[in-house]
């Protein structure tokens, strides 16, 4: 997967790491919450020999994990990784919030939270759940909600969440604007991975500071037009990272990444400009000539909607 090479790179871990389909390279340490022997809580046993068999039906043997931890209990110093990665970890998770709060807490300044999130339809249960909305995140990070904590009834560590990529961007906007110290900062997205293409790929590095929106946004017309596009993608992303909604944000990002001969950015770029304006006569015509054919929403997003009418 070229993002995951361009961006997981120095010391870092994968979560949940799976053997029949690896995110991180082969040298990360690989932390889930059980190994076979030691768990974090006795019904991770029976969840591992549930992954176990489905490891074997794959043809491979068990991923070895390294660490037997928690995803938001991590045994690593502050800012000790230069990237924590996870594929399908996220939705088993029920407060996001709180996982995002530990993993800003062990990476460095810069470093690399790389996540692959299930689409909807990519489970057959999820695609007829509600996705998964804004107040149920933060009412489960207020209230420090964790596996033991649910319902008994409740499946262990089961698919808590559905999500959408919007969903995601969403989430990363209330993050930001909490003021909880340090700061996630939009790097990349995929509307569907380039590893399997059953997920939406979100990729956000750590950082001190975000400048306030309205500076992002006043400077970045200025910056494209004097041709400056590191500059001018720099502050789109500053600004996507506090508010997803600007598609005028997304245009220029999507412009930008094309004079810096990123076309596969681009194109990931301007998908979430025409997913937030589908009728834009602009948008749609550069999207047209970048891969030679028209627009189309994306289906997770059309079943969604389909089914609220």
């Amino acid at each position: 997967m070229e993002l995951a090479t361009q961006y997981l790179q120095g010391k870092g871990i994968e979560l949940g790491r799976g053997a029949h389909n690896p995110l991180a390279p082969a040298d990360c340490i690989s932390v889930a919450p059980c190994d076979g022997v030691r768990y974090v809580d006795e019904r991770d046993l029976a969840d591992y020999r549930v992954y176990a068999a489905e490891q074997q039906r794959h043809g491979r043997g068990v991923d070895q994990v390294d660490v037997v931890a928690e995803a938001t209990d991590l045994p690593f110093a502050n800012g000790e990784l230069d990237y924590v990665a996870s594929s399908h970890v996220l939705e088993h998770l029920p407060a996001i919030f709180t996982a995002w709060q530990e993993w800003l807490r062990v990476l460095r300044p810069g470093g690399i939270n790389f996540m692959i999130v299930p689409k909807r339809d990519a489970l057959v249960e999820d695609s007829v759940r509600p996705i998964t909305g804004l107040q149920a995140h933060v009412e489960a990070f207020e209230q420090r909600v964790t596996p033991q904590s649910l319902l008994p009834e409740l499946p262990w560590r089961t698919h808590y969440h559905v999500f959408t990529l919007q969903g995601l961007f969403d989430a990363l906007n209330w993050f930001n604007q909490q003021g909880l110290g340090a700061y996630w900062l939009l790097e990349a997205q995929e509307e569907s991975d380039s590893n399997v293409g059953n997920g939406h790929t979100l990729v956000l590095s750590k950082q001190t500071s975000l400048p306030v929106l309205e500076g992002s946004v006043g400077q970045l017309g200025s910056a494209f037009s004097s041709e400056r596009y590191e500059e001018a993608a720099l502050l789109a992303r500053q600004a996507l990272s506090l508010n997803f909604r600007i598609h005028e944000a997304w245009f220029i990002l999507a412009m930008s990444q094309l004079q810096l001969g990123d076309s596969r950015a681009a194109v990931q770029s301007l998908t979430q400009a025409l997913v937030l304006q589908p009728k834009h006569a602009e948008y749609r015509n550069v999207y047209q000539q970048l891969l030679g054919q028209p627009f189309s929403y994306p289906m997770s997003l059309v079943d969604y909607l389909a089914r609220m009418l």
